[in-house]
């Protein structure tokens, strides 16, 4: 196999103040060092921070929905509502289990598309109107509980083994410490110290996932819990 050394570059990882940089050489090319590039529809930052991420995933939503604007201005509420579920929507919440935000400013900038979007949506841009109300017409739940629900039921997923597991999920029941609250799929809480590490999927959500209903836990599928989701949250 041959690698396309233009193509192929370097990012360090870190948080140290004066980290270790390394050169590497393919071939006799030197590789180019990054701060940021894209893997799988995600931009990744050496920082390990999201910010970038999210302003592009803003940004790009934005455009779609200026386009929708543009061309469906005339159309009906129900056009409009399934346009952009189906083309706004997604973006906003592609692989959202990974880099759900934890900082104010960053759900704000997801939330204000949506928010455009609703007044898009019911044809409203009154400064009077109540975009709070017409979310609440429109049945839409805030992107941040979306994604909530998206992080529990990647974790059901994990625990049934529907995708692939990983090492960060270590039951807590054992024999020797049950009580009346214990159910088989608790999961013991990650130790973290670094915000990027305490906000990410696991540490974040295996609090949440331990405080449902045992019910919700053992639903066979994802579908039912889904189902059992929408009724708990």
């Amino acid at each position: 196999m041959k690698f396309n050394k233009s193509k192929c570059l370097i990012m360090h990882m870190t948080h140290k103040r004066n980290p270790t940089i390394t050169k590497y050489l393919m071939g006799n090319v030197e590789l180019q060092v990054v701060k940021h590039h894209p893997y799988l529809g995600v931009e990744l930052s050496s920082d390990l921070s999201w910010a970038k991420h999210v302003a592009q995933t803003a940004n790009s939503a934005n455009k779609i929905l200026g386009l929708l604007k543009r061309n469906l201005w005339n159309c009906p509420q129900s056009t409009k509502e399934i346009a952009y579920k189906t083309l706004v929507r997604p973006k906003l919440e592609y692989a959202s289990a990974v880099w759900d935000p934890y900082r104010g400013i960053h759900k704000d900038a997801l939330e204000k598309v949506q928010r455009r979007a609703a007044r898009f949506v019911k044809n409203d841009y009154s400064y009077t109107s109540s975009v709070n109300n017409m979310m609440v017409d429109l049945k839409w739940d805030k992107l941040e509980t979306r994604r909530n629900k998206a992080r529990l039921v990647n974790i059901h997923k994990e625990s049934h083994g529907i995708s692939p597991s990983t090492n960060a999920l270590h039951p807590f029941v054992t024999s020797m410490h049950k009580t009346r609250t214990s159910h088989e799929l608790n999961y013991i809480i990650p130790q973290a110290k670094k915000d990027c590490y305490k906000y990410s999927l696991h540490p974040r959500t295996i609090p949440q996932w331990n405080n449902l209903p045992a019910e919700l836990k053992s639903a066979p599928s994802v579908l039912s819990f889904k189902q059992l989701l929408e009724n708990h949250i």
